[in-house]
């Protein structure tokens, strides 16, 4: 899996705050400007990002095919453009986000996470074509959505599992602005159980 990171600032402190991207044995590679990326097969050894050497990721898949790259071309006039592949089964959490170094298109995970934490929300479902990011409250641990028993916090609130996070929110954004139970709906209000049935939210 490859990781972006954007060094803050612009012009030469930008530039010197990632020094040692590219460098030879270190597995990373710059990304325009102000980012680097870790080589496909490769995870930042250092979390804190102190350094820029990837070591390999043992969690990466060694076979043929992976993640499909994106059929748009990449090339300098892209150059930091981001773009969204979407799943196609739908789950926001298997979409992939693609940045463009001007040659080619780098996958960079953690970026809708990253993207949705600088808007004061708590963590990412992940993202759509555009991009847009779909951002949840609440844990954002990871749930099996079926058969979890969800409860109403109260009227309009919901403690349950979307797309296989642990999400509490308003049913109303989660039925309109988020569409997780389906298109067409702008509304909706928590639902109590009756025995022995999780909590819904009941989209209008």
């Amino acid at each position: 899996m490859v990781a972006l990171i954007g060094c803050g600032g612009e012009g030469e402190a930008a530039e010197s705050s990632r020094e040692g991207c590219g460098d030879p044995g270190s597995h990373s590679e710059p990304i325009g400007k102000y980012s680097c990326a870790c080589e496909p097969g490769y995870e930042w050894c250092d979390e804190a990002r102190d350094s820029f050497e990837c070591c390999v990721d043992d969690s990466a898949t060694t076979d043929e095919g992976g993640a499909p790259e994106p059929d748009a071309a990449c090339d300098e006039a892209l150059a930091e453009s981001l773009l969204c592949v979407p799943d196609p089964s739908g789950d926001p959490g298997a979409s992939l986000m693609w940045a463009c170094n001007g040659e080619r298109w780098v996958e960079i995970a953690g970026y809708a996470r990253f993207a949705c934490m600088a808007e004061g929300l708590e963590f990412a479902y992940g993202c759509t074509p555009g991009p847009a990011f779909l951002c949840g409250y609440g844990p954002g641990s990871p749930c099996e959505s079926e058969g979890y028993a969800g409860i109403c916090v109260d009227e309009e609130i919901i403690d349950t599992c979307v797309w296989g996070r642990r999400t509490v929110d308003r049913c109303a954004r989660l039925c309109g602005e988020l569409q997780a139970f389906g298109p067409g709906f702008t509304g909706g209000a928590c639902e109590d159980p009756v025995e022995g049935e999780p909590a819904l939210c009941v989209c209008s």
